[in-house]
């Protein structure tokens, strides 16, 4: 499997490989991307990406659960590695049909007040983002066990969480990725330049969330 994060999900539920031809891997402007999309568990598609540039001076890892069955949150995961500078931004979408109780989550990012926060640029999906999220930076092993700790406490919803109709929550969903699409941001923006405007909006909506 690719990492631990992605372990947690395969220890949960079983993980079905799509097929992401011809996005296997690309690259362009020094950067080289690697795609893996899954189904899980019936439930969710996950996606891993992961990045590399500057000869591995910057790395990037990414994960994406967007529940379709489930009436749960978008979750998104991102480490990055630049120039020996550890970050990691734990963010968590208001992407389901009803309120969902995540003060499990709250909890763990009370838990890790040591890591200096990170301030990312203010954007147009600020509101959408719920309480759980965090962006942290600090030592690689700190950074790991809150990884573990808010990966697990997202898992543990979908023992309890409501089944959704899905043609209902993945109109929850678009609300999102197609913002995404539309206003733009860090890594669509990245993506665009390498492969267009078309292949990224089919990348992002077939294999990163799901929605297509």
């Amino acid at each position: 499997m690719n990492g631990s994060v992605v372990d947690l999900f395969a220890q949960r539920g079983n993980l079905v490989a799509k097929d992401v031809t011809p996005w296997q891997t690309f690259s362009g402007k020094g950067m080289k991307f690697q795609l893996q999309s899954y189904d899980w568990d019936g439930c969710a598609c996950v996606s891993y990406l992961t990045m590399r540039a500057f000869l591995g001076l910057m790395k990037m890892e990414t994960l994406i659960c967007t529940p379709y069955a489930k009436d749960l949150p978008i979750f998104s995961y991102d480490k990055i590695i630049a120039f020996g500078k550890k970050s990691l931004l734990l963010e968590v979408y208001d992407t389901q049909v009803d309120p969902v109780d995540l003060s499990a989550m709250d909890a763990v990012k009370e838990s890790f007040g040591d890591l200096k926060d990170e301030h990312p640029k203010p954007a147009w999906y600020d509101s959408l983002r719920l309480s759980p999220s965090t962006f942290k930076k600090g030592p690689g092993p700190r950074l790991a066990q809150l990884a573990t700790a808010m990966t697990t406490a997202y898992l543990d919803l979908f023992g309890t969480a409501r089944d959704v109709d899905r043609a209902v929550k993945t109109e929850r969903n678009r609300t999102y990725v197609e913002g995404l699409i539309s206003n733009g941001g860090p890594a669509i923006n990245a993506v665009r330049g390498m492969l267009g405007d078309e292949a990224a909006e089919t990348l992002f909506r077939r294999f990163l969330f799901g929605t297509d």
